[in-house]
């Protein structure tokens, strides 16, 4: 192994997180906060993954459930959004795809179809979905989430959140191992937004770093985030500029994945980013298409 390589291992192989990549999302849901359903249905659902693909996503990550303040969905229907969505991506493009989803069921659905990534909201926090995710040799993105999934939060907890968040991980990774998870499948997501004020998340991302120094890949999903309204007071379509601007600070911090709606504007502002804190900017010339 190179020396300074980050990996992520997944059940479809390795992805080098040692540059920034980009996680396209597919909102296969009608009630997604960010695009209001735009991409809801198969076909269309479908369409937008095969189009983030070309334009540079690494992974195309499809979600079946929304996790605003909402009724929840049956699980025989979110597996009905997502299934046949993953299928269908992941037999067409080269990228590996991923379910996003804190229900086992629905996990285990997606990963027989092909999903070669998980993305947990919860953190692995049922038994259930720590057993899924290691017979699946999926990798895992491993997120902080406090309080539960679609309840809206009644008060934030009165703690130093960057501290917060890495002690669970490193709970959170060794509950893993444990359970039969190397570390080396996995990536923290310090969850930006789920269950925190948005005072804490500037905290959080202004300090990324300590959990960048906790040694695996950090992914930072700040596409649209309430904490970029609270500071432009924009409203969700209007926060691309805000969002570029995160991406480019944290990646500047050591994080090396960004989940995000827009990969074609983004891929451009992360392309620099990389060439500003590699100094190799020959290295990724060719990324943007």
């Amino acid at each position: 192994m190179t020396p300074g390589r980050l990996l992520w291992e997944h059940s479809g192989g390795t992805l080098d997180c040692s540059r920034g990549r980009l996680v396209g999302i597919v909102n296969a849901n009608p009630d997604s906060f960010s695009d209001q359903g735009a991409h809801a249905g198969t076909d269309r659902a479908v369409a937008h993954g095969l189009r983030l693909a070309a334009q540079g996503a690494d992974v195309i990550e499809v979600g079946g459930e929304s996790l605003r303040f909402s009724e929840h969905t049956p699980v025989e229907v979110e597996i009905a959004r997502v299934v046949p969505v993953i299928e269908r991506i992941a037999a067409a493009v080269d990228v590996p795809v991923a379910i996003d989803t804190f229900k086992p069921a629905v996990a285990a659905a997606a990963i027989a179809a092909g999903a070669a990534i998980l993305n947990d909201p919860t953190g692995l926090r049922e038994p259930e979905m720590a057993r899924v995710a290691a017979e699946g040799g999926v990798g895992i993105v491993m997120t902080h989430f406090f309080g539960l999934p679609k309840v809206r939060p009644t008060s934030f907890p009165d703690v130093d959140v960057p501290q917060t968040v890495c002690a669970w991980a490193r709970e959170r990774l060794a509950t893993a191992a444990a359970a039969g998870i190397p570390a080396g499948r996995i990536v923290i997501d310090p969850g930006v937004g789920l269950g925190k004020s948005p005072a804490q998340d500037l905290d959080l991302l202004h300090r990324i770093d300590e959990v960048v120094a906790l040694g695996r890949p950090v992914l930072i999903p700040i596409s649209n985030k309430k904490v970029l309204g609270a500071i432009s007071g924009h409203p969700a379509k209007r926060r691309l500029a805000g969002t570029a601007a995160g991406m480019v600070w944290a990646r500047a911090r050591g994080a090396t994945l960004f989940r995000v709606h827009n990969v074609r504007f983004l891929r451009s502002a992360l392309v620099t980013a990389d060439a500003l804190v590699t100094g190799h900017p020959e290295r990724w010339h060719d990324v943007v298409k």
